[in-house]
Parts: structure tokens; C-alpha cells; sequence
């Protein structure tokens, strides 16, 4: 019953990822052919001599425009009014350059294009967006959702949390450490020795660490791609009934995931953004060591290093902000695509997480974190290992709910040479573990990282 209801609110997930795309794609297409027809008399006000706005690419944005844009300065607002029949397109923006102005005698009533004098650019300086990380413009400050704030992106742990500008490219690394030690049936914890009763041998403590690299790539302003490779270590020991301690291990490349974040609310000091993941086989699902049964011997399944089926992770995620707090929540879900080839598929799985952090200066936060996690059993089995030997062997012992509770710290530079690089720790911890077990029990789990966006 649990693996239903979990499988269905996962395709609900996947059902308004679908409908809210096609509504916003309509629009735009409404929006580009109403465009097309009907040509609207506008104004556009900028503010002059900010970081902001490249008044050289307006001039050579509206230079070829019928009939002749009129401009002129409002010397009591200190604002260029740009009056116009068409509407202008995307201007770029330049972030280190103060932009000067002419003459004032030559500013009254309708200005030719050569009264205006604009610098030289730059062009090594010259982007087209505006970068996640950047400041907002003066006049969006206070309004829109503020990128350039150590609290803007998630505790580290969290992945697929925010989008990028057009054009920008974000790199990170990410190091996880979880520890796992001890036993546990439902919500209760079970000794070595009630286990060795029923089963030959146990697993009495794992470790798992994660080298995860990750690149993030804004297509447009509202759509970014994201790529994670993951490499993975795992380290298993166990005890016989006979006493005898032993220990497995694994490690390699584990389940490369790529996802599209498509954003459909920025308002408000508010963000919503849809996560579309898949995630590919190529984690191995043949790792083998030696046991007391002899060299070169099949793993059990925690101890495999991929899924090794086709994985979706649809999901979604929201971001509000004030001017010294921040906060979000995601849910994501993970659903498997048939049988791997070794005949069997890991449960489905839900998580959902919520946080909230405060700002305390521009280049320091902290944040507390609230996760929950259900996972289903396994549905098949691998023929070649024996349930009756080990509970990690045991298709049936897999599932289980856990809520963490997550302490972090996160770094930005907001300016200098390593201006937009960011440095992030978080520490969780379980508060309420029910396992189909006997099965091992996290007990903390530690991720730290670096993101550097340009």
C-alpha cells in the first residue's frame, strides 16, 4: 500500500511539472505572436550613472528603430525616458562601468543619438545577463528575489534548489560523509547477537562517502541544466557467528544525473522553479570482494555502487526571502524504470525538506534544515544472493522512513578575485528512524562544498 501511494505522488509530481510547462509555454507563445500584430506606444525609465544598465547597448538597441525613438532626461527625476512604438529587446548588462553623460545644454526636449556620449567598452568585461550572483539594480532591490546574498542558495546537502542567468555557468564539489552503526526493526534498536540468531552474519557498521561534481548551465533566464557525476566509496564490516570480524568494500563511479530546472514564479521576493531529473545507469551493480565464502564474491545490494535502471526525479522547489532571513522547501521524488539486469529494482522514493537560514553580514549565514525521506523495498531479486545468509542480502529488509534535522554554515565573496565563489558545510542528524529491518541505522552524516559561478 505504501509503495502505491508513494509511486502516485510521485507521478502527481511529474503530472504538474507537465501542465505547468505547458501553460507557461502557451502564454509565451501567445505573448510572441500578440507581439507580432500589435505594436504598443511604451516608456522605459533607467537610472543614470548606476552599475547597472549599458547605456551603449540601448543606443545600439534602438538605433535602427521607425519612427525615431525620442529621448530625453528628466532632470527632476534624474531619469532617461525612452518613448517609443516598438518594443525594445533584452538590453545587456555591464557591471563594472559607470556610464557618463553628455552636455546638460543639449538635454531639453528631443536629443539627436550623437548628443549622448557614451565610453568605449570593454569587451572582456562585456556580459549579456545578468550573473545568479550579481547584485540586483538598484530599483529591483527590495522587490525580486536577491541572488547576490550568502543565504540565496540552499545548505549544501540540498541539490537543484536554484536556477542561473542565461549564459552563466556554475562548477561545484561536493564531499558527503554518512556513518552508519548499530541495528535497527521499526523503530527499535536490535543487538549483533539477536541478529547472529537468525541469520550466519551481520553487518555491524558501513560508511559511504561521495565525491560529487556538479556543473549548472542557464540556458535562458528561466531554464537551467544541471549535470551531477558522482564517485563513490563504500566500506562494510561485519561479524560471523562464530565471532570472526571481516570486512567489504566498494568504490567507482556511481548514477550520472541530469536535470532541468524550469522556473515558473520570480515575484515578490519569492522564486518556484520545477526539477525534471533523470539519472543513468552507469553505477556498477557487479561490485565484488572477498568474504569468508572465498574470494571475488558478489556484494549485497547497499554494498552496489548504481540502481542500474533508467531513474526519473521529478520534483519541485520554492524560495522566499526578506531582508535579513531566508527560506525554501523541495520535495523530489525518485521512480524506477523497470528491472535492472540483474532482475531486480530499488523501491521508489519521496523526500521532502524544508529550511530556513539568517543572514548575518554579506558573506556569512547559517541555516537549519528539517528532511524527511521514505523508501521503498526491493522488488525482484538477484538469484545469486542468498537472503538467509546476511539481512543486506534480503530483497524484503530495504525499506524504511527517517527525518533529519540539518545545521549549516555557508560562505560567500561578494567581491575580489574569487567575487561569486561560495563555501558551504551542514551537518545532519537523525530524529526518528523506522526501518525494515534488521537493517543498519544512520547515524550523522556530513557534506561540505565548493561553488564557484562565472
Amino acid at each position: 500500500m505504501i509503495f502505491w501511494v508513494r509511486r502516485r505522488f510521485c507521478l502527481l509530481i511529474i503530472a504538474v511539472n507537465l501542465v505547468c510547462l505547458n501553460t507557461f509555454l502557451c502564454s509565451a507563445r501567445a505573448e510572441i505572436s500578440k507581439g507580432g500584430n500589435e505594436k504598443k506606444k511604451i516608456n522605459f525609465d533607467y537610472e543614470p550613472l548606476t552599475n547597472t544598465w549599458d547605456y551603449q547597448d540601448l543606443k545600439e538597441n534602438i538605433k535602427d528603430l521607425t519612427p525615431e525613438p525620442k529621448i530625453k532626461l528628466d532632470e527632476l527625476l534624474q531619469k532617461y525616458e525612452i518613448s517609443t512604438s516598438y518594443i525594445l529587446p533584452k538590453f545587456s548588462n555591464e557591471t563594472d562601468n559607470i556610464k557618463q553623460i553628455s552636455q546638460s545644454n543639449n538635454i531639453n526636449g528631443n536629443i539627436p543619438k550623437k548628443s549622448l556620449n557614451f565610453p568605449q567598452k570593454t569587451p572582456a568585461k562585456k556580459n549579456d545577463f545578468l550573473l545568479a550572483d550579481e547584485p540586483l539594480p538598484p530599483s529591483q532591490q527590495g522587490i525580486y528575489w536577491s541572488p547576490a546574498r550568502p543565504d540565496s542558495h540552499a545548505p549544501i546537502a540540498v541539490m537543484g534548489e536554484h536556477i542561473h542567468s542565461e549564459g552563466e555557468i556554475m562548477v561545484s564539489y561536493r564531499y558527503m560523509l554518512m556513518e552508519m552503526e548499530g541495528s535497527r526493526v521499526g523503530t527499535d534498536d536490535i543487538s549483533d547477537e539477536k541478529i547472529l540468531e537468525q541469520f550466519p552474519i551481520t553487518p555491524t557498521r558501513m560508511t559511504m562517502q561521495m565525491h560529487m561534481f556538479g556543473m549548472m548551465y542557464g540556458i535562458t533566464n528561466n531554464l537551467t541544466l544541471m549535470a551531477m557525476l558522482p564517485y563513490v566509496v563504500k566500506d562494510m564490516d561485519h561479524l560471523t557467528r562464530t565471532n570472526r570480524r571481516f570486512n567489504t568494500d566498494s568504490e567507482g563511479i556511481g548514477d550520472i544525473k541530469v536535470t532541468g530546472l524550469y522556473q515558473i514564479l520570480n515575484e515578490n521576493r519569492q522564486r518556484i522553479h520545477l526539477n525534471t531529473g533523470i539519472s543513468f545507469p552507469t553505477g556498477s551493480i557487479e561490485a565484488r570482494d572477498t568474504t569468508p565464502a572465498g574470494p571475488d564474491q558478489l556484494l549485497p545490494y547497499p554494498m552496489q555502487l548504481g540502481s542500474g535502471t533508467l531513474d526519473l526525479h521529478p520534483g519541485i522547489t520554492y524560495l522566499g526571502q526578506s531582508d535579513d532571513w531566508s527560506w525554501g522547501t523541495q520535495i523530489i521524488g525518485t521512480l524506477r524504470l523497470g528491472e535492472n539486469s540483474n532482475s531486480y529494482k530499488f523501491g521508489d522514493e519521496i523526500m521532502l525538506t524544508a529550511w530556513g537560514a539568517k543572514k548575518w553580514s554579506d558573506w556569512a549565514s547559517t541555516s537549519l534544515r528539517i528532511k524527511g525521506r521514505n523508501w521503498g523495498n526491493i522488488s525482484g531479486k538477484d538469484s545469486r544472493l542468498n537472503p538467509n545468509l546476511i539481512p543486506t542480502a534480503d530483497p524484503t529488509r530495504r525499506g524504511g522512513t527517517q527525518i533529519d534535522i540539518g545545521f549549516g554554515l555557508n560562505l560567500f565573496v561578494p567581491e575580489g578575485d574569487l567575487r561569486t565563489g561560495r563555501l558551504a558545510i551542514e551537518f545532519e542528524l537523525p530524529i526518528y528512524r523506522a526501518l525494515q529491518g534488521p537493517q543498519l541505522e544512520t547515524d550523522w552524516q556530513l557534506t561540505a562544498g565548493l561553488q564557484f559561478s562565472f
